[in-house]
């Protein structure tokens, strides 16, 4: 069953310790193999030496009138030439024990014989290790069995000497090999650990600076000391985004904070008119104006909260181009421009529909039909009686300009990019047209910048503003063109 521990440190450390026990138990198996090979290699070497020599001269002498003793003769005669003074050997066939040397072999019978040599056919005469069977001690040795043939037909020739002290050094060498294992698996589960620690401290930090944020103060930044180059840049992409969030809260806070200024006024007034209705003391034409009032004040009060909501909508989920469904700009504009002709038409305003652009935009067509209502309903409450406003579509390059130009006073290039944020009005603005609440324009920008277009303010040749919109141009209107 494996162990899931909540910390990724704690993971990422155990996981290290056992890969390394993996490749140091594999290391230790290698090196396990190879001292084997080494260690019994020269003394196999010995026993091929031996076999080969001793078979060679019984297999020329045969076996019917060899003594008992003539094998330990031979193995002494040969004892300086290959060195096997700590060898054993035994010739037997199915009678018996033919001729034994050595102390091991000196009380070989048949059956442990015929036993011994079972291995071989497994092993063919190839050396092999297994516990003596002659003595009783269960001494183990390395054997060599080597069946004769020409004179000595049926008889077979076994050699053997004891690797005791071999297999006591084998068995230190394994018990090394697992200390050494054991401690390197330790040694890195401690260091990895050790190090993870130090390396996700700054994690931890950012942690508990995270748990002690509050959207009462955002003033507070994320510090990291004596951390890697990965960290540095989480603290600067974690402060970036808490000064956006500072930003998003204090925009927020002034929003509440015009939003409740500006509905104050209107329901101060309805409020006002509607208790000197109540009290009855009014003639007919004060009660008939106080209603106008109370009816302009509601209206206002529901454009407002209209704006609000539209603005509401557009932060929660701006139309991203990708997302939206093509429209032809023309046919947006030409609802914006029908849209504004009631007005148009009770303040004296020509409104006057130039070009056609052939354009096709990607997004919302209804938001872009809004944006363009209000640059017109704006310029018609700017502009002068018996005046016009002109509305203009054009396709340039990969764009589709919208232009609306009114003979209003115009705007000053001072404040040309303020009047696009939230409730922001012009010194005379809100004397001269207390209707307006500031939010129109804000919606314009909105709009526009929810389609990666962009809005822009000059003079227009009536002398008033001239408000140009750009639009990127969806593909289908570059496969057109």
């Amino acid at each position: 069953m494996m162990f899931r521990f909540r910390k990724a440190g704690t993971r990422i450390a155990a996981t290290g310790a056992l890969v390394t026990l993996v490749v140091l138990a594999l290391s230790a198996i290698v090196a396990r193999t190879a001292i084997h090979r080494i260690l019994l290699g020269s003394l196999d070497e010995e026993l091929e030496t031996l076999s080969i020599a001793i078979a060679s001269d019984l297999e020329m002498r045969g076996v019917a009138e060899l003594p008992h003793e003539a094998l330990r003769a031979g193995m002494e005669s040969n004892t300086l030439v290959y060195r096997l003074e700590h060898h054993a050997a035994v010739l037997f066939n199915n009678r018996g024990v033919i001729a034994a040397t050595g102390d091991l072999a000196r009380h070989a019978r048949l059956p442990d014989l015929r036993a011994l040599a079972r291995p071989e056919e497994k092993h063919g005469e190839k050396p092999f290790t297994a516990p003596e069977p002659f003595t009783g001690q269960r001494r183990l040795c390395r054997f060599r069995v080597a069946h004769l043939g020409q004179n000595a037909a049926g008889t077979t020739l076994v050699i053997f000497r004891s690797i005791e002290t071999i297999s006591r050094t084998l068995d230190l060498v394994d018990v090394a090999l697992a200390l050494f294992v054991l401690a390197g698996f330790t040694a890195t589960a401690v260091i990895l650990a050790f190090a993870m620690r130090r390396a996700l401290h700054p994690v931890e930090e950012v942690t508990a600076f995270a748990g002690r944020l509050t959207a009462r103060d955002l003033s507070q930044r994320v510090e990291v000391v004596a951390a890697g180059e990965e960290f540095h840049r989480l603290a600067d992409v974690i402060n970036a985004l808490i000064e956006r969030l500072q930003l998003s809260f204090d925009a927020q806070r002034r929003l509440v904070s015009d939003v409740a200024h500006e509905l104050k006024t209107p329901a101060a007034v309805i409020a006002a008119e509607a208790q000197e209705l109540a009290r009855g003391h009014l003639s007919p034409d004060e009660a008939r104006e106080a209603q106008q009032t109370i009816a302009h004040a509601a209206s206002g009060l529901a454009r407002e909260v209209d704006d609000l909501l539209e603005l509401a909508r557009g932060d929660a989920a701006a139309v991203q181009p990708s997302e939206g469904i093509e429209f032809d700009v023309d046919e947006a504009v030409d609802d914006a421009v029908a849209a504004s002709s009631a007005l148009a038409r009770e303040r004296g305003i020509a409104l006057v529909r130039e070009g056609r652009a052939d354009c096709r935009v990607a997004g919302s067509r209804a938001g872009v039909a809004r944006a363009v209502a209000n640059l017109i309903l704006n310029a018609v409450r700017y502009s002068p009686r018996g005046s016009r406003v002109r509305v203009t579509t054009r396709t340039l390059e990969k764009a589709c300009e919208i232009g609306v130009a009114d003979s209003g006073p115009g705007i000053p290039a001072a404040e040309r990019a303020r009047i696009f944020e939230r409730f922001v009005r012009l010194p005379g603005g809100r004397r001269d047209h207390p209707e307006g609440s500031g939010l129109g324009l804000a919606i314009v920008d909105q709009v526009v910048r929810a389609h990666d277009g962009n809005v822009e303010v000059l003079d227009s040749e009536e002398g008033g503003a001239l408000f140009r919109v750009r639009l990127p141009a969806s593909s289908s209107s570059d496969r057109r063109s």
